[in-house]
């Protein structure tokens, strides 16, 4: 009862919680002393990541891949997250939309547009730009990149976090993960510094996805509005965002981000199906059908083409980023997932992960992306030059002012976008706060002075990189890599101290089976030749 009367502070791992505030604020320091160094830096160190270690990212996605499939078809796919009789805690719609909300975000809304045009003028493989050829490729690529490798990485965290936690009560604290293969020494202080440094790797994930949104929305004001893009205008929209998500977070999964998410979906659906009926919905479906078919054709080459001769540098700037970029958000978005995905199995999570999640995001995808290439290809619209010219940012506002309806479209978009930031970044700064309480200190449930500081933490990171970069998408995709590297190989661990835990929680009773199964095969073969005598 003493610990409940606790101030934040007392019931914060100090350790941890210092050690990621550190590393963040050296980092917003140095952003605002000499970004021009800071980004110089951190160009260095993404073209050794990419380039050095690519290869390592691509094969990290192919394993958690295979990793996630054999959760979900191997023997251990009906353990739940949970005891054996726990209900799911969520309904099936909220369990979803909280997925998808935290999953992608601000991403999904942001480069439905921009990526297909990139691909179309800059397509991979040597396909000829602005092209019927180019057109398709740029559907696939678009469809392989936000597809099963994205949801297979937030798996690889996610199911450990839901079986350490719910199933063996353990505290929502990455090193603690890693029990089965290090034992107590999880609670060492090298171990927590860990979970500090994964706590600003989470940050530095979600300040990509954030800024982005501020971006974004600077964009769809100006499209809309004509406010001027400016320094002033990212802050008072990083500062309104903010008291958004910051009060979200601070309600909790039940009355913050699940409303948000309950509210943002649908509209998301339905701003989805007005433009398929709006737009060229025959052209649609043809382009979104090929896009799928020559995705699954070229999966594998597209899994693991590294341009090891380096002709264009296509799969450093998009394949491996995107993969490192996942990763970098995996511990948060993997501790999200499983927060929300009490009671269900392995085979629930992953079925939905890798089907209906995906098919989703090919639905939304293949609508904004056909009618983009549609309107440059078919009717001239010039959207990759407007591109070009004012940024990604704005395109999908120019996009929609070219549909019928396209104002109330347009603003519909905006409120799309700002939700999307909320519940990103408020599922995020919940996940940094449980990770900072100490296990005693009810880290499920984390103080909300603690959720308040992670979210403003996110906030300030991502304004002050937004601002020094001037709207430049570059430095804010760069910083997201810093802690990848090491994330990947905590992301390995965290898996195999998960396939150890299983087997010996079950290994007896999987042996049982095979040798029931074994005698029934031999009683089989071998009674219909009693039969035959």
């Amino acid at each position: 009862m003493s610990n409940d009367n606790r101030n934040w502070i007392d019931k914060s791992d100090k350790l941890v919680l210092f050690s990621a505030l550190i590393i963040l604020v050296t980092f917003i320091g140095w952003a605002m002393i000499n970004p021009d160094g800071m980004f110089a830096v951190i160009g260095v160190v993404f073209n050794t990541l990419t380039g050095a270690f690519g290869w390592a990212y691509l094969l990290a996605g192919a394993v958690f891949l295979v990793f996630a499939l054999w959760l979900a078809f191997g023997p251990f796919g009906n353990v739940k997250l949970g005891k054996d009789d726990e209900k799911p805690q969520y309904s099936f719609f909220s369990w979803f939309a909280m997925i998808i909300a935290c999953g992608y975000g601000v991403g999904l809304v942001y480069w439905c547009v921009a990526e297909p045009l990139s691909f179309l003028q800059s397509p991979p493989f040597g396909a000829e730009p602005m092209t019927a050829a180019a057109a398709e490729r740029a559907m696939a690529q678009s469809f392989f990149h936000w597809g099963w490798v994205p949801w297979a990485i937030y798996m690889t965290v996610a199911a450990p976090a839901g079986y350490f936690i719910y199933r063996k009560g353990e505290p929502p604290h990455f090193s603690t993960f890693l029990r089965p293969l290090f034992g107590d020494k999880v609670e060492g202080k090298a171990f927590r510094v860990l979970d500090g440094f994964l706590v600003y790797g989470v940050i530095g994930g979600v300040t990509t996805a954030t800024g982005l949104g501020i971006m974004q929305l600077a964009g769809g004001l100006n499209s809309l509005f004509g406010i001027p893009i400016t320094n002033m205008t990212y802050v008072v929209i990083g500062v309104c965002w903010a008291a958004l998500f910051t009060a979200s977070a601070v309600s909790g999964i039940d009355k913050g981000i699940k409303v948000l998410s309950n509210i943002n979906i649908p509209l998301c659906i339905g701003i989805m199906i007005i433009v398929f009926i709006l737009g060229p919905s025959s052209f649609i479906m043809n382009t979104t059908l090929s896009g799928v078919g020559d995705m699954l054709q070229n999966f594998p080459r597209m899994m693991l083409w590294t341009d090891s001769l380096q002709t264009n540098y296509f799969p450093q700037w998009w394949t491996i980023f995107y993969w490192a970029w996942w990763i970098a958000s995996a511990p948060s978005t993997g501790l999200f997932v499983a927060a929300v995905s009490r009671g269900r199995t392995f085979k629930e999570i992953v079925l939905v992960h890798l089907g209906a999640a995906p098919i989703a995001t090919w639905m939304w995808y293949g609508t904004f992306g056909s009618t983009a290439i549609d309107m440059e290809l078919n009717q001239g619209v010039g959207l990759v030059e407007s591109m070009n010219a004012n940024g990604t940012g704005s395109t999908v506002f120019t996009l929609l002012e070219r549909l019928p309806m396209g104002g109330v479209l347009s603003a519909l978009f905006l409120v799309l976008v700002f939700i999307f930031l909320a519940t990103t970044v408020d599922s995020y700064s919940y996940v940094c706060a449980q990770v900072t309480t100490k296990k005693d200190g009810n880290p499920l449930f984390p103080p909300k002075p603690t959720r308040a500081l992670w979210a403003v933490s996110i906030a300030t990171l991502a304004i002050t990189l937004v601002l020094i970069a001037s709207g430049e998408i570059t430095g804010l995709q760069t910083s997201s890599l810093v802690a990848s590297i090491v994330i990947t190989v905590v992301m390995v661990l965290m898996m195999v101290s998960m396939v150890k835990s299983l087997y010996d929680e079950f290994g007896e009773e999987i042996k049982e089976k095979r040798r029931m199964v074994s005698k029934k095969a031999v009683y089989i073969d071998d009674e219909p030749m009693e039969k035959t005598n």
